[in-house]
């Protein structure tokens, strides 16, 4: 790759403190409360730092303040800021630099609310009287003067807290409004000092607060007269981005993780750069020719996907100051250039800011989530993401000096990877106690979030919570953990990474069709399944979108039991489907209980024979379980008859019979000579447990009797908590169905009703709509337990099935199938 030097020039102030005139100043400052036993705690009122960082500017660690971003000496200790006050001092809380690629706390990737965000409050003690102090702010990275704002204020001497209302009338730069726009950059010049004067600002804390009680520019604590009760500040600590796959790691080489390993930088191409040692700091290297100021590291790689591997980590420190001068001492900014298949052209990855000293830490880049390139990288500007990469290059930076440096570690992930679950973790850094949680998550490309945890208590340090996939779809999910503090208000947090959870196969159905046979008016289907979730397997037959009917394992087999010592033995299934004469291709599903998806046994291809001319025709649908028995319901017609019996047998016992008397539209449109009245359903009465029921169409006339077919139901003592309902109807639409009916469970609303045509879920939708006639015929019934979603379907003829999902213990309902055209 070629090289490419480019340096970022730093902004530059862009009001004068001769300009700020005091007579324009004005400003709430608060007196410090008395020294008084603090009365009944005050909620805090909202804060931008704590809100968006998890860290609030209390200055108790060195994130609170970026020191290199100050016009004048400034430090972070002992719980304090100390700046230096002289001619040009200045405090920027929240930064964003034009022509890099935003990273960490930067204000174009936390930009501040400012209709949620109002004041600026801090406690501050310094020498000065009749001064001013001055706020800025810019809702763009350029921070031009037609992008800016600010105020004045008066300052005094002492310690006084300070609460600046920034919705007042802007007077500064371009006189931008405070709520005109996001801010992407503020900065507070604590005093403007006249030319020959210094001192010392010493600042215990600052707020960009909302609106509250009448303390709302005070933090959380005992303030003497008063108190201020904190609150939530959550952090999801997992997922995050370093705990997807490491490429290097992923291509089999060592880790880019170079502490006191030089091994790890087996196979790398360094230029214009000498490497000193390898010790704790990682790579010690110095700036050298032949081209002073452009250090490269050409990385050892395979050709990767960028959509994949996008999640850029950089470890790294350098010996001096922080400047982006374009001279010695300047330059310090990171880049990565690569190579995309397809392309001669190298992609110029824009500046990386690097800080110095405390102001240094690990700098974490998504490179897919904005354009990543220089704006003067030259075309074809093909970009990270969607891209194969096949050259991967590090330059440490881009200062004309012999800088020594530390790459400690650099890092391209994948976002982390769970197979059916994950663990989500979080804590309160304003931890109190009787904090409780809710933990969200929401898929990629949606807008809605979907709860998997609420009310939990939240302890003080790492809480977990186990996110499951169960029936949610396979991808990408964004963690959202929101905390509430008892009395004072809740904060949510999202997870700096998603975490891509992708289906366990695990639970899934097994089995094998193996046989389909022929015969004169019906196909025999044979074979076995098991699932680990369930006793017995629901096998279901279609022919394209057209259900057959299904069976349940209940043959013995001790061979599949063999290849697998958990599968219950009675894992065999074999049944009959009628069906007209011609070729069938019949395909078998096996149908998930528990954890896990449908599986696919396959399909297979006969031909059925035409069945005698005098015999009767029919399909044993379906056998239901009720609370006395069981329902059965099919369909039969005798060419010499108007009506056929169907008699029902358990071996040789006879269970009872039924005539068919049922209007059936489909079977007189498969069997045009067949009566309306084809259909049959009618009760058995069963005992407790599982039984094989066989059903017999009665030849009158010439001819013989015909096997409907076999099922198999398990009666139960209780079925008061199964779910039940109807499916009323489907209306087709443009390229739509509209389907219909209601559901109730005894156990709780509402109730969930999942479409299905064949083995494919096609959508759910819950019980909402009022049913007065429901409730007047089903006895506990609430008012809402009607249903009704618009489901997209292709053109042609599908079947349709609903099926209401128990809330409690009790079992799903089938609540039938329906034909439409689309």
């Amino acid at each position: 790759m070629q090289s490419t030097r480019r340096f970022t020039r730093h902004v530059v102030a862009l009001t004068a403190a001769a300009s700020l005139a005091f007579g324009a100043a004005a400003a709430a400052v608060v007196a410090a409360p008395p020294a008084a036993h603090a009365a009944t705690a005050e909620p805090e009122a909202p804060d931008f730092a704590s809100d968006t960082y998890g860290d609030a500017w209390d200055y108790s660690d060195a994130a609170d303040q970026n020191t290199d971003e100050t016009g004048s000496p400034t430090s972070v200790t002992g719980g304090h800021l100390r700046v230096s006050l002289v001619p040009g001092d200045q405090v920027t809380l929240v930064q964003s630099v034009a022509g890099s690629l935003p990273a960490g706390r930067d204000g174009s990737l936390h930009p501040v609310d400012t209709s949620r965000y109002r004041s600026l409050s801090f406690s501050m003690d310094q020498p000065f009287s009749n001064r001013i102090g001055a706020v800025y702010w810019w809702t763009c990275r350029a921070q031009t003067a037609a992008c800016g704002g600010g105020i004045t204020f008066p300052v005094t001497s002492g310690s006084t807290v300070y609460d600046l209302p920034l919705d007042r009338a802007s007077t500064l730069q371009g006189k931008v409004p405070w709520t005109d726009a996001k801010v992407v950059a503020l900065r507070l010049d604590p005093v403007v000092v006249p030319a020959g004067g210094s001192g010392t600002a010493t600042i215990d804390w600052t707020r960009l607060h909302g609106a509250g009680g009448p303390h709302a520019a005070y933090p959380p604590g005992d303030h003497g007269s008063f108190s201020v009760a904190a609150r939530p500040q959550p952090v999801v600590d997992s997922p995050n981005p370093s705990e997807g796959e490491d490429l290097a790691t992923a291509q089999g080489r060592r880790p880019w993780e170079f502490a006191n390993d030089p091994a790890a930088a087996s196979g790398f191409a360094i230029a214009s750069a000498s490497v000193l040692r390898y010790d704790d700091t990682g790579m010690v290297a110095r700036n050298t020719g032949p081209d002073l100021g452009d250090p490269q590291i050409q990385m050892p790689v395979s050709p990767f996907s960028g959509s994949e591997y996008h999640n850029l980590s950089i470890d790294y420190s350098y010996d001096g100051s922080y400047s982006l001068a374009a001279a010695p001492g300047g330059g310090k900014v990171v880049r990565v250039i690569w190579a995309a298949q397809g392309s001669s052209v190298p992609q110029i990855g824009n500046d990386i800011l690097t800080y110095s000293g405390q102001n240094a830490g690990t700098i974490d880049i998504d490179l897919t989530a904005r354009d990543s390139l220089d704006e003067d990288a030259l075309a074809p500007r093909r970009g990270w993401s969607g891209r194969t990469v096949s050259q991967f290059r590090f330059d440490p930076n881009e200062d004309p000096s012999a800088l020594v440096w530390h790459l400690r570690a650099i890092h391209l992930r994948a976002d982390p990877r769970a197979v059916g679950a994950t663990t989500v973790r979080f804590h309160d850094a304003a931890w109190v106690s009787g904090a409780t949680a809710e933990v969200a998550v929401q898929a990629g490309g949606s807008t809605s979030w979907t709860p998997i945890a609420s009310d939990v208590p939240v302890a003080q340090g790492t809480n977990t919570v186990p996110f499951a996939l169960g029936s949610m779809a396979a991808g990408k999910y964004e963690v959202r953990v929101t905390i509430e503090h008892p009395g004072v208000g809740s904060q949510s947090a999202l997870s700096s990474s998603v975490v891509d959870v992708q289906r366990d196969p695990s639970h899934d159905p097994k089995g094998s069709y193996e046989s389909l046979v022929g015969g004169a008016g019906n196909v025999t289907v044979g074979g076995w399944s098991l699932d680990q979730d369930a006793a017995s397997t629901v096998v279901r037959f279609y022919e394209g979108a057209t259900y057959l009917g299904q069976t349940t394992t209940t043959l013995a087999r001790s061979d599949v039991q063999r290849g697998y010592p958990a599968a219950p033995l009675t894992s065999g299934f074999r049944a009959t489907l009628t069906m007209p004469a011609g070729q069938h291709t019949v395909c078998a599903y096996a149908i998930n209980a528990g954890a896990g998806q449908n599986t696919v046994l396959g399909c297979r291809t006969t031909t059925v024979a035409a069945p005698a001319g005098h015999d009767p025709l029919g399909s044993f649908d379906s056998v239901t379980a009720t609370g006395t028995g069981a329902s059965v319901d099919g369909w039969a017609y005798d060419p010499d008859a108007p009506s056929t019996t169907v008699r029902f047998y358990e071996g040789a016992t006879y269970l009872g019979s039924a005539v068919t008397a049922v209007p059936r539209t489909d079977v007189q449109r498969g069997h045009p000579d067949a009566p309306l009245q084809s259909g049959f359903r009618a009760p058995l009465s069963l005992g407790v447990g599982t039984h094989s029921v066989c059903a017999y169409a009665i030849n009158t006339g010439a001819g013989a009797n015909t096997v409907l077919g076999c099922r198999s139901v398990t009666v139960r003592t209780d079925t008061s908590h199964d779910a039940r309902g109807s499916f009323d109807s489907v209306v087709a639409g443009d390229g739509t169905a509209t389907v219909s009916g209601w559901a109730y469970d005894p156990d709780g609303t509402p109730v969930t009703v999942r479409v299905y045509e064949g083995a494919a879920y096609l959508g759910a939708v819950t019980t909402s709509l009022p049913r007065a006639d429901v409730q007047r015929s089903v006895p506990g019934a609430p008012l809402q337990t009607g249903w009704s979603r618009a489901i997209a379907l292709g053109a042609g003829q599908h079947q349709l099935c609903a099926y209401a999902i128990t809330v409690g213990p009790g079992e799903n309902a089938v609540l039938g199938c329906r034909t439409v055209r689309v």
